[in-house]
């Protein structure tokens, strides 16, 4: 066990803290809300949450695509028939996946249960899969609730279940993995990426994983699992220096079995919510409680969350926001709503991170990596637009789109300015900056960082309209300082 956080130090600080790791931040009222349930209550709302799924019901387009049905149809079909058939598929589907794009950032907007959203956000980019390969919207929202429904329970479950999850298949080709030509593309991830890290297995591992894996489908029709007995290879495998009929099951629990696994997990874990690089006993410590309650993830977070390292030197305001979080966080801090779904999914492309659409098998970099000269460009854009000032071009995909210029999208309704600061708080030049500073930083204002704001504010007329009080938090949401959380 961590040496546990000292109690007494519960603020609206380490509430604050609290709020952005586990979830994507929020407004003041959210912030004390969190502090008023004290300490333990408030870690344990978080990872218990709430059920959402009433309010965020499954999109009427997230069907079954019958395959088998299409090729058959396809068959009576002109070549021309064809080629329009299929292109109306292919629209359908890249509008189906703009949709769900903005589905799920609107979920993570507007859930009551925003630590499972962060979690499954987490999972996405551990498992990461992309739509530009499956190119099946309904099997990229499955996965999605998959890695929702079963994240905070045990993770050997939830790797058993993306074994035999119809996205992950196609994307890593179990679908087409044979008895006698078995695909060594999942067995290799599951290992390198997903359980265990480089350096902690064999390539004949790979192999007889391989094999364990043969048999793995999905039906055409609605994309249920099934297992295929006869393109199974049923033989005895040696894997790990165990020996038997393995099938995925089996490999999968013999990697939990190694120490390796939980040490792996934790450490990414860790490096999601609290910092890069943990110390090898603050690992080791979580990873044997890991391991000792079943590969429980919500008893891991807790303990995470109710540690005093996590709210140490090292781990307050020390992440780069991913485009994500800075969305998010952003929109739940102004109390303001998300752009519709194409402006969305091209500013999440401008910004660095399409949910979906991961760059590799690996999932995003993170960190520095997020950080471009063209993407914080495009982050104090956004931040503008999002204050209520202005348009914002997001730049279209393809030659003929590019050729158009960049597509512009108009101001929504803003925040409500007199909530955020009332005309008397206006008069107030060193007040007004620390209650917006609270409210976008989420943190005490720094003096040192004060400077800029204090200029700004002398050469206005005071109380400050609300022109210049938009200029003032847009000044604020440009600084170095706001692209950390």
């Amino acid at each position: 066990m961590l040496p546990p956080f000292n109690i007494r130090q519960w603020d609206r600080v380490r509430a604050a803290h609290l709020l952005n790791r586990a979830g994507f931040g929020g407004a003041p009222e959210d912030i004390d809300a969190l502090h008023a349930l004290g300490f333990e209550r408030g870690v344990d709302s978080l990872v218990k949450g709430v059920d959402d799924s009433e309010q965020f019901p499954k999109p009427e387009w997230a069907q079954p695509l019958n395959r088998f049905a299409l090729r058959m149809e396809a068959r009576e079909l002109s070549q021309e028939e064809r080629k329009l058939k299929f292109d109306e598929i292919q629209k359908q589907d890249r509008e189906h996946q703009m949709a769900l794009i903005a589905w799920w950032l609107g979920r993570m907007r507007f859930t009551l249960n925003p630590a499972r959203e962060k979690l499954t956000l987490f999972w996405h980019g551990h498992f990461a899969t992309s739509a530009e390969k499956v190119k099946n919207p309904y099997m990229m929202w499955l996965q999605n609730e998959t890695l929702r429904r079963l994240g905070m329970g045990s993770f050997a479950d939830l790797t058993k279940a993306v074994a035999r999850d119809p996205a992950m298949m196609v994307f890593l080709d179990t679908d087409r993995s044979r008895k006698l030509r078995p695909n060594e593309n999942f067995a290799r991830e599951l290992m390198e990426l997903f359980t265990l890290g480089i350096g902690n297995y064999s390539e004949e591992d790979i192999k007889e994983a391989a094999r364990a894996f043969t048999g793995f489908k999905f039906n055409d029709a609605d994309q249920t699992f099934r297992f295929a007995e006869l393109q199974q290879d049923d033989g005895e495998k040696v894997f790990m220096g165990k020996r038997g009929k393995f099938v995925g099951d089996d490999i999968v629990d013999i990697i939990m079995a190694q120490p390796q696994c939980a040490r792996f997990i934790v450490s990414k874990l860790w490096t999601f919510y609290a910092y890069e690089n943990p110390e090898p006993a603050l690992v080791e410590n979580l990873a044997a409680d890991y391991r000792k309650s079943g590969y429980n993830t919500a008893a891991l977070l807790r303990a995470i969350f109710q540690s005093s390292a996590f709210y140490g030197e090292r781990a307050i305001r020390s992440q780069i926001k991913s485009p994500v979080q800075f969305v998010i966080a952003l929109s739940r801090g102004l109390d303001v709503g998300l752009p519709p779904a194409p402006a969305l999914s091209g500013i999440m492309r401008q910004l660095g991170q399409i949910p979906f659409l991961p760059p590799s098998v690996k999932g995003w970099d993170g960190g520095k990596a997020w950080i471009t000269t063209a993407s914080l460009l495009n982050r104090y854009n956004l931040a503008n637009f999002a204050l209520g000032n202005g348009t914002m071009e997001i730049e279209r995909r393809g030659k003929k789109r590019a050729a158009n210029g960049p597509r512009e999208i108009k101001i929504r309704k803003g925040p409500d300015l007199q909530e955020i600061a009332p005309t008397e708080l206006r008069a107030k030049p060193q007040e007004l900056i620390a209650s917006l500073y609270w409210r976008l930083f989420n943190a005490p204002l720094d003096p040192k960082h004060a400077a800029p704001f204090e200029k700004f504010l002398s050469g206005k007329k005071m109380p400050l309209d609300d022109a210049s009080l938009r200029e003032l938090m847009h000044l604020m949401a440009s600084t170095p300082q706001f692209q950390l959380t």
